[in-house]
């Protein structure tokens, strides 16, 4: 007797968490960095940028973060990034609904996101449940745009027909050399319901 053995092809779908399922603009945060400071974002931003994916990976925490961008001798609340967070983001339970919408045999869903030790505690783990994949910066040690959380996320799932959503271009760039298909995350696409359309082509 033979078995006949049918393999179904998956498609994956991989959803940044800040500024696509949760609503959330980088600004806010460094406006309220510039209050407490009393001092224009732009006199930090490059230690700042310079410092942060050592964050997102958990190889520094947030005091350890200041000191590098500020000094020792800094005033700042250490945990200003994870309260601002907590204080100015919603979730985007619209878009996070439709997303758990396409989880079906053949259609997988997933996270691809950067996130600070303490960020990651303020997101709901009930809220992610339906997710198949979770892939967070601070758990791999590795983060976006590098190319090895690409890796490692192509070698963690068993699908070569994968989409990126994420709302900074420089991210969806490494996931196109890795062979993802990507779509820009814009509150006008959003609104215009083109996100749900390219998201709905790709499944087909």
């Amino acid at each position: 007797m033979h078995v006949l053995h049918i393999f179904i092809m998956t498609k994956v779908i991989l959803f940044d968490i800040g500024g696509v399922l949760i609503n959330w603009k980088d600004e806010w945060l460094f406006q309220e960095i510039s209050k407490q400071l009393q001092m224009p974002f732009e006199k930090i931003e490059s230690k700042f940028n310079a410092n942060l994916c050592s964050l997102f990976e958990s190889k520094i925490n947030e005091k350890e973060f200041w000191n590098l961008v500020l000094g020792s001798d800094n005033k700042i609340d250490h945990k200003i990034i994870s309260k601002t967070f907590l204080k100015m983001s919603s979730i985007n339970y619209d878009f996070l609904n439709f997303a758990k919408s396409l989880k079906t045999d053949e259609n997988h869903i997933g996270i691809l996101s950067n996130l600070t030790p303490d960020t990651s505690t303020c997101i709901p783990h009930s809220l992610l449940d339906d997710f198949d994949y979770l892939f967070y910066s601070n758990s791999l040690k590795m983060s976006k745009p590098h190319a090895d959380i690409y890796r490692h996320v192509c070698g963690k799932i068993p699908s070569k027909d994968i989409l990126f959503i994420d709302d900074k271009q420089e991210n969806l760039d490494t996931a196109k050399l890795f062979d993802m298909d990507t779509i820009l995350f814009t509150l006008s696409d959003y609104s215009a319901k083109i996100i749900h359309k390219k998201i709905l082509n790709f499944l087909k």
